[in-house]
């Protein structure tokens, strides 16, 4: 990703935050009413191999066939190397 957007005067570039990848939610929507379970505690946002694992482990003991799935990633603005972001005014990481 690489979008670039000036603000205070420099060229500030939004970049994906690698370290904490990308995430998945996902839930059961089969059934009326549907059935809404989701991964256990603590475990809501996995990796996409994470919950696709969950999936089919639901699909097993279930028979449930459809998940809604968010995939989802944290971005960060940043601006030039040479600009220290903790000398702007108004910046926070």
């Amino acid at each position: 990703m690489g979008m670039t957007r000036r603000f205070r005067h420099i060229e500030w570039t939004l970049k994906q935050v690698e370290s904490l990848g990308i995430r998945a939610h996902v839930q059961c929507v089969s059934g009326t009413p549907p059935c809404r379970e989701t991964p256990p505690s603590g475990l809501e946002n996995r990796t996409p191999e994470e919950a696709l694992a969950w999936v089919e482990g639901h699909l097993r003991a279930t028979g449930h066939r459809r998940y809604d799935r968010v995939l989802f990633d944290t971005v960060q603005w940043d601006p030039p190397r040479d600009v220290d972001p903790g000398t702007l005014p108004g910046t926070t990481t």
